[in-house]
């Protein structure tokens, strides 16, 4: 009896888990599927629409895994095996994914026409994620939640975007979810002082003009006022027409009730109040979806991203043209130089009036790619792919380019986000490419491979780290008129540091900075550079203190050496006042290290007044007094193994 109770218990998981996923709701249906797999076996439809459901998430390794279970026991319809070769190239693993679309191919020949377009966008995925472009890309923590922010654009003097976090921690009825991602529903807030990857105050939800489904991209027509976004409607299914697309551009599926399609409407701000809030003329949501808008400089040309019928793929991108009495022309395709059969959406005209879209049709890294063009209306020029950091395996969409055209924001669904969707800050800097070199005993250079480079940015006080290659090379992309720190560290040589001022000329620059590590060797003295003292004085000051702080990372990279830490002066004064300081400064040197954490046993203070002296000079000149006023250690013992080479 408790046997089939639990059997039909688990049976209702499975049945409502089933029912979510007919009805969107991706994010209630996947804990339910879940479920019921820990004490059953999945059928093979059960095991193909959790994988389905985890891509309409947007959560493409888990539907990868599934994907490749489901593979083992069942042969692949045509489309799902695309979707599985698809979900592998937007996770980055291009190798797999160019094996699933050869095998497609085989199994599938004649569904293949665009299989040399997937092929190159691997070989061409692989290559820019190796070879980036010189961008920084940092995201915008503060802006960024948990689950969607995206597309932002200007607007007044700060911008608008589009966020489905929660407003408060007032509960949120069923109704003010989409169950679809588990999520409240999209709506437009506002933000302004936005500094590069950094805000300063606290966004702010849109009143008035947020609908109760989902709002989202837009532009915001300074010359006359108006705010042009996107909002979305579910439609009844029975009140379609008969040869109405059942799916929305999206590609989503349809349910006994509903369809989700987009449309375009127009606020007008008046005394910071919105009025005359009206739908585009070309709405027509019983048959397809309209929405991304951006406007042309002059704001007389229309773009957005529509499926209505006609178009070369799912959504394609089409424009209207203003005509005198203000209202829109109707709409014209923008042609195949930039539409595809695939997925073109996220239109927007920057300051020079070049057009940026995402399109998942053309060669890219995986999911939508940001490709970059320029002309208007319908003649193009080829599209260019923005390459890795802007793009990613993952979806890229709706970037925004400040004036001078080196920075800007963009959103993605990339790994290492904060959240579903994030806003992320780019910047267009420079190459630094580094050196490492040994010096070896003739005083010659010769590359140096493993080294650890650890690179401070003082500007941000942001931290990274680099690994020098076989030919001692490694490339650090970096931020312009920013100073930089760079420690190079190696088993068995000494730390080397160097400072570096960034300058930019073209926004596309390359700086070069060389690292040379001496060899860690018995009884060989090395200076200590900048190590000075106040007058008659012995105690550390705080500029010395950072350079005691350089051998004290060398004594915990290496903790087999011990070392005698000498302090000399130069030859004016008494021998017993110069060896008396000099040995209060030695001591003070190693008080400093050992309070650091190094061990006092591994390091001893030797004061050799002027008795060795770096320069033997009788009438010494002033540059050489201060040559002999030093700080400098010693290697006593290099313990291998427990057994000291110097005992």
């Amino acid at each position: 009896m408790l046997l089939l109770s639990f059997q039909v218990n688990a049976q209702k998981k499975l049945n409502k888990a089933r029912e979510y996923k007919a009805n969107f709701e991706y994010a209630k249906a996947i804990p339910l599927y879940l479920e019921y797999f820990e004490n059953k076996n999945p059928k093979v439809n059960d095991v193909r629409d959790i994988a389905n459901c985890y891509l309409m998430i947007n959560d493409v390794k888990s539907a990868q895994d599934w994907l490749s279970r489901y593979n083992t026991f069942y042969i692949y319809s045509h489309s799902e095996m695309l979707n599985y070769a698809n979900a592998l190239k937007a996770s980055g693993d291009y190798n797999e994914a160019m094996k699933q679309y050869l095998k497609f191919q085989e199994i599938f020949p004649s569904k293949a026409d665009n299989m040399a377009t997937w092929l190159i966008a691997c070989v061409d995925g692989k290559k820019w994620t190796k070879k980036p472009q010189n961008y920084l890309i940092e995201n915008v923590e503060q802006l960024n939640s948990e689950n969607s922010d995206y597309g932002l654009f200007p607007y007044k003097n700060g911008f608008l975007y589009s966020t489905d976090k929660k407003s408060d921690d007032t509960k949120m009825s069923s109704e003010e979810i989409f169950g679809w991602t588990g999520n409240p529903y999209l709506k437009l807030y506002s933000v302004s002082n936005i500094n590069e990857a950094s805000i300063s105050n606290t966004p702010e939800k849109i009143s008035k003009i947020n609908s109760s489904f989902h709002n989202g991209s837009g532009v915001y027509d300074y010359q006359n006022d108006v705010l042009y976004y996107t909002i979305t409607k579910e439609k009844k299914k029975k009140t379609l027409p008969a040869d109405s697309d059942p799916t929305s551009w999206n590609g989503k599926e349809t349910t006994e009730q509903y369809v989700n399609r987009m449309e375009i409407y127009t606020a007008k701000l008046v005394n910071d109040k919105w009025e005359d809030i009206s739908p585009f003329k070309y709405n027509n949501s019983d048959v397809y979806s309209v929405g991304h808008p951006a406007l042309s400089l002059d704001a007389n040309i229309l773009y957005f991203a529509s499926s209505m019928p006609g178009g070369y793929g799912s959504s394609d991108i089409y424009y209207c043209i203003r005509l005198p009495d203000g209202t829109w022309d109707k709409p014209i395709n923008c042609g195949n130089i930039i539409n595809t059969e695939g997925k073109e959406a996220f239109p927007v005209i920057d300051q020079t009036g070049t057009l940026y879209y995402s399109s998942d049709g053309q060669s890219g890294m995986g999911g939508l790619d940001i490709f970059e063009t320029h002309g208007s209306t319908d003649n193009w020029s080829v599209p260019e792919n923005l390459k890795a950091p802007i793009n990613s395996p993952k979806d890229d969409f709706s970037p925004y380019f400040n004036q001078s055209g080196l920075s800007g924001y963009l959103s993605s669904n990339r790994d290492g986000g904060k959240g579903e969707d994030d806003i992320y800050y780019f910047s267009k800097g420079l190459v630094i490419i580094g050196k490492t070199f040994a010096k070896v005993y003739d005083n010659s250079l010769v590359p140096l491979e493993d080294v650890e480079i650890i690179i401070t940015n003082f500007n941000n006080n942001n931290i990274s780290s680099n690994i020098s290659d076989n030919y001692g090379l490694f490339i650090e992309r970096a931020n312009c008129s920013n100073t930089y720190e760079f420690n190079a560290h190696k088993k068995g040589y000494f730390m080397q540091s160097k400072t570096l001022e960034t300058v930019c000329n073209s926004g596309n620059d390359t700086m070069y900075v060389e690292l040379v590590l001496d060899q860690i060797l018995e009884n060989k003295s090395y200076v200590v550079n900048n190590i000075y003292y106040d007058f008659d004085k012995w105690y550390i000051r705080t500029d010395a203190a950072k350079e005691l702080n350089k051998l004290v990372a060398v004594l915990e990279d290496n903790p087999e050496i011990d070392i005698e830490l000498g302090s000399h002066t130069d030859s004016r004064g008494t021998d017993v006042y110069n060896q008396k300081l000099s040995q209060k400064r030695a001591e003070s040197a190693v008080e400093y290290i050992i309070s650091q954490g190094i061990k006092s046993d591994r390091i001893t203070a030797k004061g050799y007044g002027e008795s060795k002296p770096a320069i033997d000079c009788k009438f010494c000149t002033e540059e050489e007094h201060q040559i002999n006023r030093r700080t400098e250690f010693t290697v006593t013992k290099i313990r291998y193994n427990n057994f000291s080479l110097l005992d």
